[in-house]
């Protein structure tokens, strides 16, 4: 799905969201950039429900997984959330994938602990160069999650 295609479905799915936010900003490049691994569209279809609210969170660290446990140690809210879309961004060359693989794992057994059901709960992965906007490659790692809470 091109960027095009994803924002023409956004605001077919939530028409009141605001394309200059964030977090349409972010569904946008999530669902229509250059992802590495294919996200399915039926994921937008359920993150983007009735009576939600959302939020985006930045992450980086020296790996994948120090993100991860940012993520779970620094904002224990989205342990609440009710879906969870997440993108890791490469620093300059090729995305390291065992790393991608540990950050998944520890992700799980976070969550372990804390009983979630989030739907959906998606992730994909975007070389440096794939992200725009950015004024310099960053050598650390960065996941960014867009997360959807009950209203």
């Amino acid at each position: 799905m091109s960027i095009n295609d994803a924002t023409a479905l956004i605001k077919k799915l939530s028409p009141l969201m605001d394309e200059s936010s964030e977090v349409f900003r972010e569904l946008a490049f999530f669902f229509g950039g250059s992802a590495k691994v294919m996200v399915n569209q039926a994921d937008l279809t359920k993150f983007l429900g009735r009576k939600r609210l959302y939020r985006v969170i930045r992450l980086k660290g020296e790996s994948y997984k120090d993100c991860v446990y940012q993520l779970v140690d620094d904002y224990p809210e989205s342990m609440e959330a009710l879906g969870m879309l997440r993108y890791y961004k490469a620093p300059a060359g090729k995305i390291q994938w065992q790393e991608i693989e540990n950050a998944e794992i520890a992700m799980g057994k976070e969550l372990t602990m804390n009983a979630y059901g989030w739907a959906p709960d998606a992730w994909t992965a975007f070389e440096s160069g794939a992200i725009k906007n950015d004024s310099e490659e960053s050598p650390l790692h960065e996941m960014v999650a867009i997360l959807a809470f009950d209203f």
